[in-house]
């Protein structure tokens, strides 16, 4: 949880609904991603539901791998949490405290 917290905290997409983060504790993983990774829905979406990315920020793992991390969320409410590594195993869950906003080419314009 504390990774969402962290993501949604620091690295809010801009435009879109933010989730309240009251209800952090109550979220339940209802499925994992198969790959192996550290992927969790909290929420099953019925059809024609489609989740938004709500945060987009950057971690690293306790090997020091550097992975993203997308919180998705439907209705103001959390319903995913995909990380996503940038080798060929799968992904490892980030110290949250390391999760933050991604720099990108327009931010460093600036």
């Amino acid at each position: 949880m504390d990774v969402v917290r962290h993501a949604v905290q620091s690295a809010p997409v801009e435009g879109i609904q933010l989730p309240s983060l009251e209800n952090l504790e109550s979220l339940n993983v209802v499925s994992r991603c198969g790959c192996g990774c550290a992927s969790v829905d909290f929420r099953l979406l019925g059809a024609g539901e489609i989740a938004e990315v709500v945060a987009d920020a950057i971690g690293e793992t306790s090997s020091g791998e550097e992975v993203g991390v997308l919180v998705f969320g439907l209705n103001g409410r959390i319903t995913g949490l995909e990380i996503v590594g940038y080798s060929d195993s799968p992904a490892d869950l980030p110290i949250a405290s390391t999760v933050r906003r991604q720099i990108g080419f327009d931010d460093q314009r600036q």
